[in-house]
C-alpha cells in the first residue's frame, strides 16, 4: 500500500462527517448534562484566557454594621471609599461603584473616638474572578457617643406673602412636640425643630397642611409618627390706634370721694377696618372702690367696648395705668 493511500483512508475515517455520524449513533448517558459541563468548561477557558487588569473604583458605599444599639455615630463619618480590583479585563471594566460595598465591623467598640481598619474580606465583590488588592483609606476615624431620646417643640415654617389687607393670625401645630433620637452632643444642641416650608401666596383664609420637619444634623431621626398636622388662621389685617382723652367714670364713690385723674388714653389693637370705625365716644372706662381704703390712693381703671367689637379687638394699654382718686 502507497503511503499516500494510508493518508486517504485516515482522511475519511477522522473526516467531520464520519465522525459526526459516528456520534449519532454513540450511546451516552445524560447528553445534555453532558453538554453543558462542556460549555461552562470551554467559557471558563475563555474567561481564564483573558487579560488580567486592576482598575479602581472609586465611591463605593461604606457600610456600618455592628455598633452597640446604645451607641450612635456623632458628626461626619466617612459614606465612601475607594477600592483597587484585579481580575479579567472584560470584568472589572464594567463594573460599577454600587456593585460592591465595604462594611466597617463596630462590634465592640465603646463610645469614644476610634480606629476601624478595612481589609479586602471586608468588601462583597458581584464576581468570584475578582480579588480586592487596596482600599483607600486603609482605616477611618470616627466618634461613637451615647445614644438618646428628648422631645422638643415644633416651630413652623413660611414663605411667600398674604395679600396686603391679610395676616396670619394663628398657626397651629398639632403635636405640638416631636420626639428625636441621635448621639448625645447633637442631640444636647437642639430645641426645637423647625416643619418644611409651607408657601402663604395667594392665600385668602383659614387652611390646613400636613408637613414633615426638618432635623437640623442627618444623625438625628424623628421618632414621632408623621405627618405633622399645621392649622393656619387668616384675617383682616390688624392694626394699633390710640384714643385720647376719654372720660373716667366712677360709679361708687364714697361720700367727699373725687378723681384726681379725670381722663386716659386707650390703646387697642384689631382688624383694621373695625378700628377705624371706632370713636372715643363708644368706648367706657370706669374705676371701681368697693374697698378703697380712706384717704388719696390709685385704682386701676377698666375699658368697656361696644359689643359688636369685643371679639375682635383687645385693649393693649390704658394711660396711666392707675388713675388717683381723693376722698
Amino acid at each position: 500500500m502507497k503511503p499516500s493511500d494510508l493518508s486517504d483512508d485516515i482522511l475519511r475515517l477522522v473526516s467531520p462527517a464520519r465522525l459526526w455520524q459516528r456520534l449519532r449513533h454513540l450511546h451516552v448517558e445524560h447528553k445534555g448534562l453532558k453538554l453543558l459541563s462542556l460549555a461552562l468548561a470551554i467559557l471558563l477557558f475563555i474567561v481564564s484566557r483573558q487579560p488580567v487588569s486592576d482598575v479602581r473604583l472609586f465611591n463605593v458605599p461604606l457600610e456600618y454594621r455592628g455598633q452597640s444599639s446604645s451607641v450612635e455615630i456623632s458628626g461626619d463619618a466617612e459614606q465612601t471609599v475607594s477600592v483597587r480590583v484585579r481580575g479579567p479585563r472584560d470584568v472589572v471594566r464594567n463594573l460599577m461603584p454600587s456593585q460592591l460595598s465595604v462594611v466597617a465591623d463596630l462590634s465592640h467598640k465603646e463610645p469614644g473616638e476610634r480606629v476601624v481598619q478595612l481589609h479586602a474580606d471586608d468588601v462583597t465583590l458581584p464576581d468570584n474572578s475578582i480579588r480586592v488588592t487596596q482600599i483607600e483609606p486603609a482605616s477611618i476615624r470616627l466618634m461613637l457617643e451615647p445614644k438618646m431620646k428628648k422631645r422638643v417643640a415644633i416651630k413652623a415654617q413660611f414663605m411667600g406673602q398674604l395679600p396686603a389687607d391679610l395676616e396670619m393670625y394663628h398657626a397651629t401645630v398639632e403635636p405640638s412636640e416631636v420626639e428625636l433620637e441621635g448621639p448625645q452632643s447633637q442631640l444636647n444642641k437642639v430645641n426645637l425643630v423647625l416643619t418644611e416650608t409651607v408657601n402663604l401666596s395667594g392665600r385668602d383664609k383659614d387652611f390646613q397642611a400636613t408637613v414633615d420637619v426638618e432635623t437640623p444634623h442627618r444623625s438625628l431621626r424623628v421618632l414621632t409618627p408623621s405627618p405633622i398636622k399645621l392649622s393656619i388662621e387668616i384675617g383682616e389685617r390688624r392694626s394699633l390706634k390710640r384714643f385720647g382723652d376719654i372720660p373716667v367714670t366712677w360709679p361708687d364713690p364714697p361720700a367727699g370721694g373725687r378723681l384726681l385723674t379725670k381722663t386716659v388714653e386707650v390703646e387697642l389693637y384689631g382688624t383694621h377696618s373695625l378700628i377705624e370705625s371706632l370713636r372715643a365716644k363708644d368706648l367706657y372706662v370706669e374705676v371701681k372702690t368697693i374697698n378703697w381704703s380712706n384717704g388719696a390712693g390709685v385704682a386701676e381703671p377698666t375699658v368697656t367696648l361696644p359689643e359688636t367689637a369685643a371679639k375682635r379687638i383687645e385693649v393693649r394699654n390704658v394711660f396711666p395705668k392707675e388713675v388717683r382718686l381723693k376722698r
